[in-house]
């Protein structure tokens, strides 16, 4: 396994510091903005997340983020044809204080070659890039999602979701929008059928490749149906990446999104797979 190069740059939207004692969601945390870069040359926005395997970090975003390419057609997303080599993305620091560090992540080593680890046959919309960043870091701190506290909620149809994005790319004090949604498939059948659940959302480019949570405020429907008694701690459970909505050929066509189930992300990891581009 190749981890991608990166380069440090300076912090960002720092505070002052009596903003420490602010609350920001665990969730918010856990994302980072992204940059879809060709050396210098910007060519869009997207969001990613951060897993972690042992000492080993992890950045998680979509296929078509890293190629600017639809999945799975390959159609072009960039209207130049654009292909990134870097993703610039800006990391939470260990300051209480809403500072960011830029991070430019080379996603494509020397001969071109992607460096992006993919599910064996490219078959689903995620990507997870191996970071060279120690988790005991002592300037950034990447909250991964996979270490957060979450709980077994149940996954029903029609119940409410929330996309973590950045629509409006890296905006003060960079911290993700939380858009929210509606399950509209049956989540029993994601693995038998698409392995993506579908999801109502008007979400705006900008939102792939964020974390999908479940987040219950009250009179908590766990997975095996029962109900938990209204307590004063939210309830949240990560059910998968996002990656856009369904292409159709007219705007005003039902704006249905595509919720990858988060199993692939250690599927990938443990199948240590390049792209072969």
């Amino acid at each position: 396994m190749q981890a991608a190069s990166i380069t440090r740059q300076t912090a960002i939207f720092r505070k002052p510091n009596e903003e420490a004692m602010t609350r920001i969601d665990q969730f918010s945390l856990t994302t980072a903005p992204i940059e879809q870069h060709f050396n210098e040359t910007k060519l869009g926005v997207a969001t990613g997340f951060v897993w972690q395997v042992g000492d080993q970090l992890y950045l998680v975003t979509n296929w078509h983020v890293v190629t600017c390419q639809r999945f799975p057609t390959g159609e072009n997303l960039h209207p130049q044809g654009g292909r990134p080599n870097v993703l610039r993305a800006h990391f939470n620091i260990r300051t209480q204080n809403f500072g960011k560090k830029r991070f430019d992540i080379a996603i494509r080593d020397g001969d071109n070659k992607p460096l992006w680890l993919i599910r064996p046959g490219r078959n689903v919309d995620i990507v997870v890039i191996p970071l060279p960043i120690d988790p005991n870091d002592p300037v950034v701190n990447l909250h991964p999602i996979n270490k957060l506290t979450t709980t077994d909620l149940g996954i029903f149809i029609g119940l409410d979701v929330f996309v973590l994005g950045y629509p409006f790319g890296l905006l003060p004090p960079g911290y993700p929008v939380w858009k929210r949604g509606s399950i509209a498939s049956e989540p029993d059948l994601v693995r038998m059928t698409y392995d993506y659940l579908l999801v109502d959302t008007a979400s705006r480019p900008g939102m792939s490749g964020g974390p999908v949570i479940l987040r219950s405020l009250s009179n908590h429907i766990m997975e095996d149906g029962s109900n938990r008694p209204l307590d004063s701690t939210p309830r949240t459970r990560f059910i998968g990446v996002y990656s856009g909505r369904m292409h159709t050929n007219d705007k005003e066509d039902a704006q249905i999104g595509l919720v990858w189930h988060p199993s692939f992300i250690e599927e990938i990891i443990a199948a240590n797979t390049r792209d072969p581009g």
